[in-house]
């Protein structure tokens, strides 16, 4: 069904005029980056990593080819980052299309991860727009102005989400259920960690909830979370429901939550009242700690020593992969970890290193407060965020893909109008967005460079550090006090190792 309708809108802004693609490959526009793969007779596509810079690159082609040019993006803050260039175009007249990737239209207002409302983005910059989930828009005759073109994407492994399965009885009949903790306000932590004390289910608990690291949760802390639902079963302790407390989570067992494990009822307790999943679920909104209090207690509980004993057997196994295999990406994310000072603030940027840290970080409580941006898991403005948010009393730390520091180059502008003694911006280099190399076979979802930071560094006056391996030494500040850019080089056959041995 996904590539009819994206070989059905291609062909139609083809039959427009359109012959070139400014394409920026992400997972919810893969259908359309898939069927562009390659130069076709009739059209070529030019890759981006950044829609911003990839939609005024289109504006220069239509103004040297005459010809309506298109740019291609997934769906969040992708699609918003053309706005710039579709208010360019509305006011020089140039006939710019703006074909962005969406969710299912099922998922809207619901805060789902990467679900942002993009119909009518644009607003008056783009007067024609079509919202399509078949291709049965009312599309113009020709192309003169803005166009957007907006297409909500079926999820890859689901037919029909909200039919192919009953809705989930009540969370309230939940016996054996499952927490997952998401971020959490620093003045919600102390009712949540209370919480969980009492409740008495296993609970897996995300690093930006401030309770990760906390010894006393460890009767109740499940470390691995991949597999949990299945290996919660094996211990003899069937999972029937799903808490979920605070932001909406990171973690792979989230997404499963709108396919395989879409009958398991889901019970939501936030600040905000977005369920994060679009099937039916009970949500709650307010005051953590007051809404708590009235969340449903599990109806003839059951311990669950095995399931935490089958934990620490997965636990085990993931630190012989680490161990065997320091130099890999989560290798390294582990070995920082142990390097930062105690009392850091660090700063985890989207999209793989949030998911490397609450994997592969120690466990030891040393102080060390979590911070990421989750509303819709961009990778937009991630240094500036971190610059924002830096404490002056404390180290201040990041973690952030090369693909993430590159769409925010400009952020270290900043630096010398603040009060905080100095920063350190630790870089994951993999050569490109290495989170699509298992997930699709086509080059172009990747984007492969050869990029060093070290003309950055040397752009904002930052001290600069090029790394195959975490250094211990780093918890100490520089000799000098600068501001330091650490760039780290992991190995790749080391990370496509660690993953063979963690997945086995």
């Amino acid at each position: 069904m996904n590539e009819v309708l994206a070989r059905a809108t291609l062909e139609r802004v083809t039959r427009l005029g359109v012959r070139e693609f400014c394409v920026c490959p992400g997972s919810r526009n893969a259908p359309w980056v898939q069927l562009l793969a390659g130069d076709t007779p009739r059209s070529h596509a030019y890759y981006f990593f950044e829609e911003r810079s990839a939609a005024f690159f289109a504006l220069g082609r239509i103004r040297a080819t005459g010809r309506p040019v298109a740019v291609v993006t997934t769906s969040g803050t992708a699609a918003a980052e053309l706005l710039p260039a579709a208010v360019e175009a509305h006011y020089s007249g140039l006939p710019l299309v703006l074909m962005t990737a969406d969710r299912p239209r099922r998922f809207r207002g619901s805060g789902s991860p990467q679900t942002a409302e993009q119909v009518g983005l644009f607003g008056l910059y783009c007067a024609n727009a079509l919202d399509l989930e078949t291709d049965d828009g009312r599309w113009p005759e020709a192309i003169t102005a803005p166009l957007h073109v907006n297409v909500s994407f079926e999820e890859p492994t689901l037919a029909s989400a909200t039919s192919t399965h009953p809705a989930p009885p009540p969370f309230a009949g939940s016996k054996n259920p499952l927490v997952i903790v998401g971020g959490l306000a620093p003045g919600e932590r102390a009712a949540v960690r209370e919480f969980l004390l009492d409740y008495g289910a296993p609970a897996y608990i995300e690093a930006p909830s401030g309770l990760r690291e906390r010894d006393d949760l460890s009767a109740v802390r499940v470390r691995v979370g991949d597999g949990i639902i299945d290996r919660a079963a094996r211990a003899g302790y069937e999972i029937d429901g799903v808490l979920r407390i605070g932001s909406v989570p990171t973690h792979r067992v989230w997404r499963d939550l709108e396919d395989r494990l879409q009958t398991l009822p889901v019970y939501s307790v936030s600040r905000l009242g977005f369920p994060g999943i679009a099937r039916p679920s009970e949500t709650r909104a307010g005051h953590v700690g007051a809404l708590l209090a009235g969340v449903p207690r599990a109806h003839g509980r059951r311990r669950f020593d095995a399931l935490l004993r089958a934990d620490a057997d997965a636990a085990a196994r993931l630190d012989a992969a680490l161990d065997a295999e320091p130099h890999s990406e989560p290798g390294m994310v582990r070995e920082l970890s142990a390097a930062l000072p105690a009392g850091a603030r660090l700063f985890v940027g989207n999209s793989l290193p949030v998911r490397e840290w609450d994997l592969a970080a120690a466990a030891e409580d040393r102080g060390i407060e979590v911070l990421a941006t989750r509303g819709v898991n961009g990778i937009d403005g991630q240094v500036s965020t971190f610059l924002g948010l830096c404490d002056p009393d404390r180290p201040n730390w990041a973690l952030i893909g090369d693909l993430t520091a590159l769409y925010d180059m400009a952020g270290p502008w900043v630096l010398p109008q603040l009060t905080v003694p100095r920063v350190d911006l630790v870089i994951m280099n993999n050569a490109g967005g290495l989170i699509f190399e298992r997930m699709y076979s086509e080059r172009e979802f990747q984007n492969h460079h050869a990029v060093s930071f070290e003309g950055l560094a040397a752009l904002w006056g930052l001290q600069y550090v090029r790394a195959e391996a975490v250094q211990p030494s780093w918890r100490n500040a520089p000799a000098d006090g600068r501001s330091r850019l650490i760039e780290l080089r992991p190995d790749a056959a080391s990370t496509q190792r660690f993953w063979r041995r963690y997945l086995a």
